[in-house]
């Protein structure tokens, strides 16, 4: 299993992946950090993150219904979870993504994760 140090670093990893525009790429180190860790409230917000970046990479190829289904999943997790975790704000995380999902990306910028600095809580 891989140490509290390694998980940070996939999770820092994804989020400058995702920031990228790298969904799939952010999606894999988040995995490597999903696969680590028994907390169930961190399984489902990695579970959460993960699906995300699968909405989003649906959208990068052009396939409306993978972002539905993968974002709906994605919700579920996330919006049963703290308003912030891991130093996201996932009510914002949530907001941006529905509506995202609703234009099904047209005319819409995906979303920046930015983790608050000091709040890592693994």
């Amino acid at each position: 299993m891989r140490g509290v140090t390694d998980n940070t670093a996939h999770y820092h990893d994804g989020i400058q992946l995702f920031n990228d525009g790298k969904f799939w790429h952010a999606h894999e180190e988040w995995e490597e950090a999903w696969k680590a860790t028994a907390d169930p409230d961190l399984r489902d917000f990695y579970q959460g993150i993960i699906q995300t970046a699968a909405a989003l990479v649906h959208w990068q190829r052009g396939n409306p219904r993978g972002i539905h289904l993968n974002w709906n999943k994605a919700r579920a997790k996330l919006a049963n979870l703290p308003a912030e975790m891991m130093g996201l704000d996932l009510l914002r995380l949530i907001e941006h993504m529905d509506r995202f999902e609703t234009a099904e990306g047209v005319g819409q910028v995906p979303p920046q994760l930015v983790a608050r600095p000091g709040t890592l809580n693994e």
